[in-house]
């Protein structure tokens, strides 16, 4: 399994936001034949630091699964400019972002 992650760092006043778009029109963009799952996290924590919860940003990461490397590539290039089409539409262009590809072990 592979998931190609993607990790947006979002002004605390606009969390709600960001999830109502991650949660719906951004996985309507996301959809592909090759895409298995789509899930929607965010830090909860980080060990060490009480002071974490009053960060003025919080990470927040789209997290689409598909069965091989290739797939995500195939995504990338299909989905994924207008995945972040979406995105500006919402909350403007340049957003604070990376991307990453990760396999399960």
């Amino acid at each position: 399994m592979y998931i190609f992650n993607i990790t947006y760092v979002i002004p605390s006043k606009r969390k709600d936001s960001f999830i109502e778009w991650a949660k719906g029109e951004a996985q309507l963009a996301a959809a592909s034949p090759v895409l298995r799952d789509y899930k929607v996290v965010t830090v909860a924590a980080i060990p060490g630091d009480k002071d974490f919860a009053k960060q003025d940003e919080k990470n927040f990461s789209v997290q689409m699964h598909f069965d091989s490397i290739s797939d995500c590539r195939e995504w990338n290039e299909k989905c994924f400019p207008t995945f972040m089409d979406s995105y500006a539409k919402w909350h403007g262009p340049n957003p604070l972002f990376f991307a990453t590809i990760l396999k399960e072990l």
